[in-house]
């Protein structure tokens, strides 16, 4: 603060200099009243004999003193008063600053929440097209190209960890050269290539930036556009079944936020994934058993029908036995099937050979069928029945086995027991040496009449 060329630091100097100036005022003023009264010349000489004098002069010439303290003490009060609105002024800047930057906060976590928001409505939609789907080519497919429509990303693919584990394989892209890597079976080694590879290995999300302290060059001939990416495994019980990777075209494109919308995403891919290829597990082993059922029901009825045939005419003369099917059979012939094998058929015609109506045709074929599994039924309690009997006969010989005391007497029991089986024309019963596949004594030969 400048006043009349002097430059003071606070108000207190300021007022004190005046209120001394300004005191001077009272002595010299009294001091030249003096003189004229007294007629006294204006001297050094007559001015110090009139103040050695008169004792009310020196209290006039203390006024600098207490009128410079008094206006020294004004002076600090307008600093403090100065002080304190500087301050004022200072925190009312602040407060204007902060709200600036709370509104400024407010917008951007409301778009924050908008654009979360809006993935996340991208992602349930995800989540509910590819619950709809069984196929897991379709899944795949499909989930890459809405990634890409709802999310705005310029490539997402999805890998799938190769039966060995030690492959990450490309599977599904949306971009036209992630599409052309799916044609070449584009791969990545678990752990060692790429920050598929990381993610694979890992279990964890990465994200890949093109600039920064994290820097990577990306330089896929197939993806030239890329300039910051993110990978997300896929998994099921702490399973790594893929990875989804995503890639932008813009540096830094993904943020924490970003991430976990993505991972929860990610996770209903992997379970839409894993439903997929519990379906066709099933799928596969229900035919499998299918098959094999099929199979065991052929063999069975070659079986079955090797030991005798079973065919049957009706006429108007009654109810007689056939060898098989005439060959020159007239009217509708349905074959009766089981599991699709055919056992057998029914023939049938009408008077004056009349034609048979759809719905008749359908109603013999329902009741083939229900005769194939009548007579299956019977077969597996045929079946059954005879297991039923080998296992008590068993049972029998083993009792009658554990009565014996010796092998002689034990072989003897067996050889007997055996002898009396249906169609048994003779048994041998003896024990072979276990190196030289000698005889020993112990032989017991048994003729059944």
């Amino acid at each position: 603060m400048k006043q009349a060329g002097i430059q003071f630091k606070n108000e207190a100097q300021k007022y004190t200099l005046i209120g001394v100036l300004f005191g001077f005022l009272f002595p010299i003023t009294a001091t030249a009243i003096r003189l004229n009264e007294t007629n006294l010349p204006f001297t050094l000489g007559s001015i110090l004999a009139l103040h050695s004098s008169d004792s009310l002069l020196w209290i006039i010439d203390s006024a600098p003193l207490f009128l410079g303290l008094a206006a020294s003490l004004a002076g600090k009060r307008q600093d403090g008063l100065k002080s304190l609105n500087q301050q004022l002024m200072q925190r009312e800047d602040d407060l204007k600053k902060e709200r600036a930057s709370l509104e400024d906060h407010v917008e951007e976590r409301t778009l924050q929440l908008s654009k979360k928001t809006e993935q996340l409505r991208s992602a349930s939609f995800i989540a509910r097209q590819t619950a709809e789907i069984q196929d897991l080519g379709s899944i795949l497919n499909l989930v890459v190209k809405l990634i890409t429509d709802q999310f705005g990303f310029y490539h997402t693919g999805i890998f799938l960890i190769n039966e060995s584990g030690n492959e990450a394989v490309l599977q599904a892209a949306s971009s036209e050269g992630g599409k052309q890597m799916v044609e070449k079976g584009h791969s990545l080694i678990v752990g060692t290539q790429g920050i598929v590879g990381f993610v694979a290995a890992q279990k964890k999300s990465r994200i890949a930036l093109d600039v920064g302290a994290d820097a990577v060059f990306f330089n896929n001939p197939y993806l030239p556009m890329t300039r910051s990416e993110v990978a997300i495994p896929l998994l099921i019980r702490n399973k790594v079944l893929g990875v989804l990777d995503i890639q932008s075209d813009k540096p830094q494109a993904f943020t924490p936020e970003d991430i976990d919308v993505l991972e929860t995403l990610a996770d209903q891919v992997a379970i839409a994934i894993e439903n997929a290829r519990l379906l066709d597990e099933s799928q596969a082993a229900l035919m499998q058993l299918e098959a094999l059922t099929a199979l065991r029901t052929r063999e069975a009825w070659e079986q079955k029908l090797q030991e005798k045939g079973h065919a049957y005419t009706y006429t108007p003369l009654g109810l007689r036995a056939e060898k098989s099917l005439p060959n020159d059979a007239k009217g509708v012939v349905v074959p009766i099937q089981l599991r699709g094998q055919k056992i057998g058929s029914i023939s049938i015609e009408r008077k004056g050979n009349e034609s048979w109506s759809k719905l008749d045709e359908e109603l013999i074929a329902e009741v083939a069928t229900q005769v194939g599994l009548a007579v299956d039924n019977i077969r597996l309690l045929e079946e059954a029945t005879q297991r039923a009997r080998q296992e008590q006969t068993v049972g029998e010989l083993a009792s009658r086995f554990s009565q014996a005391l010796d092998v002689d007497s034990l072989l003897q029991t067996a050889a007997r027991e055996l002898g009396q089986l249906p169609d048994v024309s003779e048994v041998s019963v003896f024990i072979n040496q276990p190196e030289n596949e000698q005889l020993q004594p112990s032989r017991l030969k048994r003729r059944t009449g």
